[in-house]
């Protein structure tokens, strides 16, 4: 289960709808096993990702995605993570209390994703779905190699083949 949230002010950027979203993140729990796991995504700008990238990483500027696993403790306290400061509010839904398990928190520079996709040539959908993608391996406790890299590519095959279907049944 994906729980999403989104700093104030900033826009529904993405090219897949909320609702869109989530079915497309499912595809990709499933295909990883990681099926019914309660993952939160915060969509942030690049100022919000740079204070957290400082704070918990001590890496200065924004990057484009963070993944603080459960296991890990990260910046959360508790069993169901939240941003170290829930102050910014915004569009949310809450945690799964009854979730088998929760994998962790992703937060998604906004900023960082867009300007990737016009630095790089990167097709939105695709690019963004490989960020979540990545943060997800993160969350699965992946660290970067080859089977980070195997994990990232199930997970985004299985994301863009529902991603097509989502968006062909939509047209």
């Amino acid at each position: 289960m994906l729980v999403l949230r989104r700093a104030p002010g900033m826009g529904w950027m993405l090219p897949l709808a909320p609702g869109e979203l989530r079915a497309v993140f499912a595809a990709m729990q499933e295909a990883t096993g990681l099926a019914g796991c309660t993952v939160e995504l915060d969509l942030v700008g690049d100022e919000e990702i740079a204070r957290l990238n400082a704070a918990h990483l001590g890496c200065t500027g924004p990057t484009n995605i963070l993944s603080f696993p459960a296991h890990d403790g990260g910046p959360h306290d508790g069993a169901h993570a939240s941003s170290p400061d829930r102050s910014h509010g915004g569009p949310h839904d809450g945690p799964d209390e009854d979730a088998p398990c929760h994998l962790g928190w992703l937060v998604l520079s906004l900023d960082t994703w867009r300007r990737e996709c016009q630095l790089y040539g990167q097709e939105p959908v695709e690019h963004a779905l490989r960020l979540l993608a990545h943060g997800l391996g993160h969350l699965a406790g992946y660290d970067h190699g080859p089977e980070m890299d195997e994990f990232t590519d199930a997970a985004l095959e299985a994301a863009l083949e529902t991603a097509l279907a989502v968006l062909t049944a939509q047209a």
